[in-house]
């Protein structure tokens, strides 16, 4: 991989993790609700799931879902249908915010690690990825390389939402201004799974 190629994954890495989305509306939700520290599981967890998908790109994965659009689909409404069920939970939520369920906030290493594979916005990631610097020469170790750079990204991404949301603790704690808060970062989640929807 060239040095113009580093520095272009660099630049699509962070517009990509940066940009808001399902992960990083999950980790300003986490830290309002319950701060920073609660956030660390995701903010660990979305690097290495993420990092699952790109080397399972690099094994071809992401052009199976390019020549299946019916595998394609169902990962996109799966996705979907979780960002739905994510936000109505969120919205429901009252004081806490934490919802019901197995992927209640916060979301645990792991949930978040897995979350990566439902979500719609990182499987675009994954395969632009996959497209654009996985090709040619080498392959696994451009895969090692876009790993390590969305890693750092996605980490940094996370955490500065997290830690936005985390500033907030001490004036959403008055009044009914928490459920307002996880009122519209469930509109938002919900907002971003209809626009997925009719990409």
């Amino acid at each position: 991989m060239s040095a113009e190629q580093l520095i272009a994954l660099i630049v699509f890495a962070l517009i990509g993790s940066f940009t808001p989305g399902p992960n990083n509306a999950i980790a300003a939700a986490t830290g309002a609700n319950h701060g920073f520290a609660a956030a660390l599981p995701h903010i660990l967890g979305v690097p290495f799931g993420f990092a699952t998908m790109l080397l399972a790109a690099a094994g071809g994965v992401a052009a199976l879902i390019v020549a299946s659009p019916a595998l394609a689909a169902t990962l996109k409404w799966l996705g979907i249908a979780y960002l739905l069920w994510l936000a109505w939970s969120l919205a429901r939520a009252s004081d806490g915010g934490s919802g019901t369920g197995p992927f209640a906030l916060p979301l645990a290493f792991w949930q978040s690690a897995l979350f990566q594979y439902l979500n719609p916005k990182a499987w675009m990631l994954a395969v632009a990825t996959a497209a654009a610097w996985l090709a040619g020469d080498d392959p696994w170790r451009r895969a090692a390389i876009a790993c390590l750079t969305f890693a750092l990204a996605s980490a940094a991404s996370v955490a500065v939402w997290a830690a936005a949301g985390a500033a907030l603790r001490g004036w959403l704690a008055h009044g009914r201004r928490l459920r307002a808060f996880n009122l519209v970062m469930g509109g938002l989640l919900a907002a971003t799974a209809l626009w997925m929807g009719a990409a």
